[in-house]
Parts: structure tokens; sequence; C-alpha cells
């Protein structure tokens, strides 16, 4: 089987689903990815983190938002991105869209400390015993309840800068989570700080 970075992968790919159209709109209008406003503000958050302690993210896709942390981050600091490739907006399968994010995320995952998880959320919640992650950026499930789940894991570190994506009226159970967690101090786009005790955060680097 071809390589999923190859030239010769994607033509074989490109005719298995001939609708071009939707594969364009996929990749231009970037469906549970995150805008130049929003990466702008992770950017900035991220910067402002000591990095003895991880940055944890839920939710991969295909790793626009952890390239944003992994340049604004300190390179020797760790970054957890999670994902049990389930949803993807070009419909691949879950082999697939593993392969490809790796390849996107490969000069993160070998250069900057970046760790690709391939687990379901709640078992990497019931799993994970390592540090109190400095920052956590939610983008995964956006229903009510796993929302609500992914506060009720991220809240337990008093200390973490907790942010999330899609507050925004498609996704009223998001928005819902978050009011009943005490709302956000900062948004730009649907990317949100949720609100919590003052940050007392480094000084960004240059």
């Amino acid at each position: 089987m071809a390589d999923p970075g190859t030239p010769k992968y994607w033509a074989k790919w490109i005719v298995r689903r001939p609708s071009l159209a939707a594969v364009k709109e996929a990749l231009t209008i970037p469906s549970g990815q995150i805008s130049l406003e929003e990466g702008r503000l992770l950017g900035s958050l991220t910067q402002t983190l000591e990095p003895s302690r991880p940055i944890v993210e839920i939710g991969t896709l295909f790793g626009w938002s952890t390239n944003v942390m992994a340049l604004a981050k300190p390179a020797e600091m760790e970054l957890i991105t999670v994902d049990a490739y389930y949803w993807n907006p070009l419909g691949l399968s879950k082999r697939d869209h593993f392969a490809i994010t790796s390849r996107i995320l490969e000069e993160a995952i070998q250069k900057y400390n970046v760790k690709q998880v391939r687990q379901d959320k709640a078992e990497f919640y019931r799993s994970y015993s390592g540090p109190e992650p400095a920052l956590i950026f939610l983008d995964a499930d956006h229903s009510y309840e796993g929302t609500r789940d992914d506060l009720e894991w991220a809240t337990k570190y008093e200390n973490a800068i907790i942010c999330l994506h899609d507050y925004r009226k498609e996704w009223p159970g998001v928005i819902q989570a978050v009011d009943e967690f005490g709302g956000f101090d900062r948004i730009a786009g649907s990317l949100c700080v949720l609100r919590r005790r003052q940050y007392y955060p480094r000084s960004p680097r240059c």
C-alpha cells in the first residue's frame, strides 16, 4: 500500500473519492480547525506558560492547533495531543486519518517534544498520571455531555489555563457546558478561555 505522505497515495485517494468540490471545501474551509484569529490567541497563551509543565490537547484532528502551540511553546516543553480519530471532514478511515496527521506532525514530534496519542479521551482521562498541565485545550466531542466531561477532568487542575474551541451558536452544548463552569474570560472567534482564578503567567517570549 502506498505511503499516505506520497503523491501516489493521494492520486489513488482522489480517484476513490471523486467529489473534488467536497475535498476543496474540507481543505479551504477547515471544519473543526482553528482560524488565524483563534490561533493567535492560542499561540499568545502558549508563550506565557511555564515549560516544566505539559500542554494537553484533546482533539487533534489534523494537527493545525497542535502546530500552532508547537511553534509558540519552548522546544523542550511537552505537548500531548490526544485523538481517537473517529471523525474528520474528509471521510477518511481512522487508519488513514491517523497516518496523515502523523505526517503533518512529523517535525513537531521528532524535534519539538510533541507526543501524538491515539486513544479515546475517556481512557486518557482515566490513565493520565503526569504533571499538572500548564494548558489544556479542548476541541473534541462538542455535545453538552462530552464538553461537560472534558471540563470535569480539566478543572481538577487548579493552575491550568483551559481553552475550548467552538463556543458558538452552532454548538449549543459547548456554550451550555462552558457557561455552567463559569463562562469565559477571553474569546477570539469561537476559541474561549475558561474563567478561573487569576493566572500568573510568565512574560511572553520574543
